[in-house]
């Protein structure tokens, strides 16, 4: 890029902030030209090589789950060699799991092994496929037992693990004491007693680690409660869908040696896992969740109404620019108040779109199947009662329990077994042509904790939404990178117009997904997707998957 020619000369002043203004173009676009940091690790993170020569890699981040890699390398190359000999790697003990990092605009890529296949093609090259799953997957292979602190092979009281609190903290905590399980277990033997040092609760030799987090930092930073049950769930299942509620976002990232120590204090080995919990939405602290390009974007902060079943978004009028933006070199975005915005137009660094409005349904949720707790007992009770009283004419015996037995089929679950709920609201909102119910399956009993939860999750399915998917140009015009070295990443929100939607309405939402792609004759691409996909299922199937972990976890307790 060559400076225009200016009828004037630029003051000295000026001639500086557009040299600068040049050099930081520049250094952008060698960074992104720059080629991927690929390592190669394995399974006691010794360094075992870095690719250079692959033929072309893609790999993954998904929100809160678990993304793929794939890398091809000639099947000749050292790194491809001592990734096929599983055989001579045990032999050398070099240990059967492969691990990768890859490191590009300040993120980083962790992931371990999951297949690898030799590839003969008709041009007569052999190549070999390594496919990778991200360090995500590791949250998938802890299980929730009802106690942590006793053997699971002897006993497990109470029946189901139970923890409240701010979200990030309750589920961090959950995930802790499963690693602790892991790492200083009292009742389980390390997989080599002879060889171990006997490490106690000191962290510095764990394979896995938690971010600490107090538990009133939850509660200055606004996060939602949340209630964590389980009874042998994987952490995931049971995770998720408070992740979506909250609006939290999980972050898995590998500490190698000379990275910035991931807290002050920590003392960590090399190639130790560290999950965090982060709130990069804002949605229930203030953010936008939209507005125009005439008037700006909303700020508004998301609250429950009165009966806890809608969701209601409050104008926020304090519209203070972040400080973080008017300082010098710093990149990155706030969650109070995003600043990456791609408008449609003539030049736009949008390439494709798809946006997607879907309208609120039913106005009423109904519930259950059976009788609230103890209905069924005491007319039960009553029955048997009334029926005794025949002991006291002479020669009768008592009747009541063959009375009760004979009108049991008769009034067994009619009496409060249902539980519906109508949303003032959306019926003030919808006119008087409207659909009227909708049925919710997964709570059996009525006016229980289980029934309310799913009466809630009902509405949540109903819901009207606004969807959209963006693929986008990284560079056009802004960054895409982690830890300072870029605009935006996964899980944080941006904004985005329609083309040719004359209203000029912003549509704001979260990352949900990050591709970084490269081959051998183009430069490494980021390829975000903005919007939760999720979002154009079925409502049954997106309210089963939401309700399923907690449901089966409070049945468990046999009192709800």
């Amino acid at each position: 890029m060559t400076a225009p020619v200016l009828d004037r000369p630029l003051s000295d002043e000026c001639a500086a902030i557009w040299q600068a203004t040049l050099d930081q173009e520049r250094r952008e676009k060698i960074a992104r030209l720059q080629p991927p940091l690929v390592r190669v690790w394995d399974g006691a993170w010794n360094w075992q090589g870095e690719i250079a020569a692959e033929y072309q890699g893609t790999f993954g981040w998904v929100s809160n789950d678990t993304g793929a890699g794939e890398i091809e390398l000639p099947f000749d190359h050292y790194v491809a060699r001592w990734i096929w000999d599983e055989r001579g790697r045990m032999e050398r003990g070099e240990y059967r799991n492969v691990h990768i990092t890859i490191d590009k605009d300040g993120a980083r890529w962790g992931g371990r092994l999951e297949d690898v296949a030799v590839d003969k093609r008709s041009d007569g090259s052999i190549v070999l496929i390594v496919r990778f799953l991200h360090d995500y997957e590791n949250l998938k292979w802890y299980q929730v037992p009802p106690n942590p602190f006793l053997p699971i092979n002897l006993i497990q009281f109470p029946r189901v693990f139970m923890l409240a609190g701010g979200a990030r903290w309750a589920l961090l905590t959950t995930l802790f004491f499963q690693i602790m399980r892991e790492q200083t277990s009292l009742w389980q033997f390390p997989d080599d007693p002879l060889a171990s040092s006997g490490s106690g609760p000191n962290q510095s030799n764990w394979s896995v680690v938690v971010k600490p987090h107090s538990f009133m930092d939850d509660m200055n930073d606004g996060i939602l409660w949340a209630f964590v049950a389980s009874r042998f769930q994987t952490w995931h299942d049971i995770a998720k869908p408070i992740l979506e509620d909250a609006e939290l976002s999980v972050v898995c990232r590998r500490y190698l040696e000379g990275d910035e120590a991931p807290w002050p204090g920590a003392n960590l080995r090399h190639g130790c896992l560290v999950v965090d919990i982060v709130d990069k939405s804002g949605y229930y602290m203030g953010t936008s969740n939209g507005g125009t390009i005439w008037d700006g974007l909303r700020q508004t902060v998301a609250n429950f109404a009165s009966d806890f079943i809608d969701t209601t978004e409050s104008l926020i009028n304090d519209t203070d620019i972040p400080s973080e933006y008017y300082q010098a070199n710093w990149m990155g975005t706030m969650k109070r108040l995003p600043v990456v915005i791609y408008p449609e137009g003539d030049e736009t660094g949008i390439q494709t779109s798809r946006f997607t409005r879907i309208p609120t349904k039913g106005i009423q949720v109904n519930a259950g199947g059976k009788s609230m707790p103890g209905v069924n007992e005491l007319i039960s009770a009553a029955i048997q009662t009334v029926g005794d009283l025949t002991a006291m004419i002479p020669f009768a015996p008592p009747i009541g329990g063959a009375l009760d037995a004979v009108l049991q089929p008769l009034y067994s679950d009619t009496i409060l077994a249902w539980h519906s709920i109508k949303s003032v609201q959306r019926a003030n909102n919808s006119g008087w042509s409207r659909y009227y119910e909708y049925f919710q399956d997964g709570a059996n009993r009525a006016y229980t904790l289980s029934s309310l939860m799913v009466l809630r999750t009902g509405f949540w399915a109903t819901r009207g939404r606004f969807a959209h998917e963006l693929t986008v140009v990284d560079g056009a015009p802004w960054l895409i990178g982690d830890n300072g070295q870029g605009h935006f990443f996964l899980d944080d929100r941006i904004g985005a117009t329609i083309a040719g939607d004359w209203t000029g309405q912003v549509h704001v939402d979260r990352v949900r997904e990050l591709t970084l792609s490269w081959n051998r004759d183009s430069a490494a691409e980021w390829m975000p997707v903005i919007g939760d996909r999720s979002a154009l299922k079925d409502p049954a199937e997106r309210a089963m998957e939401k309700i399923e972990h907690m449901l089966s976890m409070i049945s468990a307790l046999g009192v709800f």
